[in-house]
């Protein structure tokens, strides 16, 4: 069964089902390929989108919905990720929680649960041989989790396309990739996700600028602009948009942060 997509409109919130989440997915209209593929790794909630427009047209963004194996519907699933004993990677999301939610005693101190885990690199230096925690208190190197949570959200995206493109067959190397960070990250942490999304197969040595790392802040500001005023007062629930000729100020209650961005545009 080919998962659920939710087609995302670029005049608004007004028309599609379920498209309130719209302002959580990034997509560049701009950019030099036509192919591409925005993940949000969240602190609390990760999902992706994808636009396979010609360059010469609007983006037309679909996201996935997740959860159907637990009687969900979202569009993100949890940040957590399952490894066994051998630190060998069993789930992610959902699947990940239902899983290890089943252990019992000494499996469960076996295996690697890790969850809400993006923001141990806040405030750190991010080595790759910096080590994180699991649930049940035994580490494993943040850059193995990292690669390998990314390295599940590629191959998941590549196989719902292929699922919803009657079969056809696509790899890492035909999309240009967006991963966003938070601002607040040390250059070493910005740093560190492209090495993960690197080992993850997400680029190849040689195609390093089919990664693009956007800055959590600008990627919605970028965003917010391109929506009518009615989107951005359906949207205050959860953001809030203030704008002048030059000036905004942006807020963003998420996951675990609440985020104030001020800009001022200067036009020459």
């Amino acid at each position: 069964m080919c998962p659920k997509l939710v087609k995302l409109c670029p005049n608004g919130l007004n028309i599609c089902s379920k498209s309130h989440v719209q302002n959580e997915i990034l997509f560049f209209s701009n950019s030099s390929d036509s192919y591409i593929i925005a993940i949000e790794f969240g602190t609390t909630f990760s999902g992706y989108a994808y636009s396979m427009t010609p360059r010469e047209e609007e983006a037309d963004p679909y996201i996935k919905y997740w959860g159907e194996e637990v009687g969900k519907e979202t569009p993100k699933t949890p940040t957590c990720i399952l490894f066994n004993e051998q630190e060998e990677f069993l789930k992610f999301g959902y699947e990940a929680k239902l899983v290890y939610g089943k252990m019992r005693g000494e499996e469960a101190r076996k295996n690697f649960f890790f969850n809400c885990f993006k923001m141990s690199l806040y405030g750190k230096k991010a080595t790759s041989d910096l080590t994180i925690k699991a649930a049940n208190g035994r580490s494993m190197k943040a850059l193995k989790v990292f690669t390998e949570a990314l390295r599940y959200l590629k191959e998941d995206a590549l196989k719902t396309i292929s699922d919803h493109t009657s079969g056809r067959r696509f790899i890492a190397s035909d999309f240009t990739w967006v991963l966003t960070v938070p601002a607040i990250w040390d250059p070493s942490a910005k740093q560190f996700m492209r090495k993960a999304a690197t080992q993850a197969g997400i680029v190849t040595k040689g195609k390093e600028d089919k990664l693009v790392i956007a800055l959590e802040p600008e990627a919605a500001s970028v965003f917010c602009k391109t929506l009518p005023l009615s989107s951005l007062m359906y949207m205050l629930d959860t953001k809030a948009v203030i704008n002048t000729e030059n000036i905004s100020l942006h807020l963003t209650l998420s996951g675990s942060q609440i985020k104030v961005e001020a800009g001022v545009q200067i036009k020459f």
